[in-house]
């Protein structure tokens, strides 16, 4: 270097301080770029984002060679700043050399293109890609020898093994989906919320309880079941004989409709129309049974117990509600969670389910097992209240309005908001 003239070093210097920001900056941006638009970008024939995800699915050898670059170029950068600082002012110079070399390698080859890498991860990544390609090639020798003896210090350190293989919890995923850099519209972020929670929930959570399953039962005089099926709401009826444990199974409305104004009409002709149940196994999350269902092609199914009992009723409509939010109303129910003139007071229907309950009222009644609010009061006293019998349960305040068949038909709740 002793032979180079003063200009062409610092020439030499300037380029070795852009080299050291592309590796600085290229290295940023390959670490933070969104991963799921590169692969998309990559489909679509991006050859840059084709490269940058060749190379990212080894990182290893990728930061090896960016690591190699830029230490090779500030070390270049060290020496050639002391060789010119020493021609110019002698040892001061060194001296002063050594404290703005600090600064200018912060700001020009760390700090600055760094920040850019972050904030143009995409440009910069891509086509820094293109040129790490066959620099890769190049240098792999020199690379793997270098992952080698850095990965044999880690096992010996025994740090290899330790390495976290957990995948995300669903609250860490719904973080993720919030503050990504995917700007997502707020109903889009509930549904994949909602469906990310479809685990946690059950089909108990939003089952219709076997007490208020509408059914025909066919023991009855064929005049009343002519008339039941009239004026039933709903296109799928179960039907039954004698109680819902004798459950025969579903008849769609449109099936029946034509018997239903023929003077021949028996019991044997209905019963050739039903379909066998469809049931399902207590504890099933609504993601597995969305599943279910469309694999077996079917859009209702009784849940039943260890025994096989029926708890209730569960249908597609019902999990769909559960991402999308209500699309339909139910014909043959009131509205279950009445809201009155002071915010934080409601009456509640004894069936609404604890889960519906904590989505539209905003608080958090944990229970055992209890899956309606009626099984939620009756888990926490373990007796049936008696009416106007006032209760409090995990800091709110709940007022017996009525009881009907051994159980809580209504309910006065005032939140506590404290």
């Amino acid at each position: 270097m002793n032979n180079i003239s003063t200009e062409i070093l610092i020439i030499i210097l300037v380029i070795l301080f852009l080299l050291s920001a592309f590796f600085s900056g290229s290295e940023t941006a390959l670490m933070s770029i969104n991963k799921y638009k590169m692969r998309h970008q990559a489909k679509l024939n991006n050859k840059g984002a084709k490269a940058a995800k060749k190379l990212l699915e080894n990182p290893d050898k990728i930061i090896g060679v960016i690591l190699l670059g830029n230490n090779l170029t500030n070390i270049l950068i060290t020496q050639i700043t002391t060789l010119i600082s020493l021609r110019l002012y002698g040892d001061i110079g060194l001296a002063i050399a050594t404290g703005l070399l600090t600064i200018f390698i912060l700001i020009f080859a760390e700090l600055t293109p760094k920040t850019i890498g972050e904030m143009h991860s995409e440009k910069v990544a891509y086509s820094s890609s293109l040129l790490y390609k066959p620099m890769l090639i190049i240098l792999y020798p020199l690379v793997f020898i270098i992952n080698l003896i850095a990965n044999s210090i880690i096992r010996m350190m025994g740090l290899k093994d330790n390495i976290s293989t957990s995948s995300l919890s669903s609250e860490e995923l719904k973080t993720v989906l919030s503050e990504s850099s995917i700007k997502f519209s707020k109903p889009h972020l509930k549904m994949l919320e909602s469906i990310i929670d479809l685990e946690k929930a059950t089909v108990e959570d939003i089952m219709i309880p076997r007490s208020d399953i509408y059914g025909i039962d066919i023991g009855e005089d064929i005049v009343s079941i002519i008339s039941n099926f009239k004026s039933t709401p709903y296109t799928r009826i179960p039907v039954y004989e004698d109680n819902i444990e004798n459950l025969l199974g579903l008849i769609h409305i449109k099936n029946i409709t034509p018997l239903l104004t023929s003077k021949s009409i028996n019991k044997d002709e209905i019963k050739k129309l039903i379909k066998k149940p469809y049931y399902i196994v207590s504890g099933t999350s609504l993601y597995k049974q969305l599943l279910n269902f469309q694999k077996e092609k079917r859009r209702i199914g009784f849940i039943i117990d260890e025994y096989g009992n029926i708890q209730g009723l569960v249908t597609l409509e019902d999990i769909l509600e559960e991402i999308v939010g209500d699309f339909t109303s139910d014909p043959g129910s009131s509205e279950e969670i009445i809201s009155t003139n002071d915010k934080n007071i409601f009456i509640i229907d004894g069936g609404v389910h604890i889960r519906e309950i904590n989505q539209i009222l905003k608080i958090n009644l944990v229970s055992k097992e209890a899956k309606t609010i009626n099984g939620f009061i009756l888990e926490h006293i373990e007796n049936l209240p008696k009416i106007n019998d006032i209760i409090s349960i995990q800091g709110h305040t709940f007022k017996i309005l009525e009881n009907l068949d051994n159980a809580v038909k209504t309910v006065h709740l005032e939140i506590n908001n404290e």
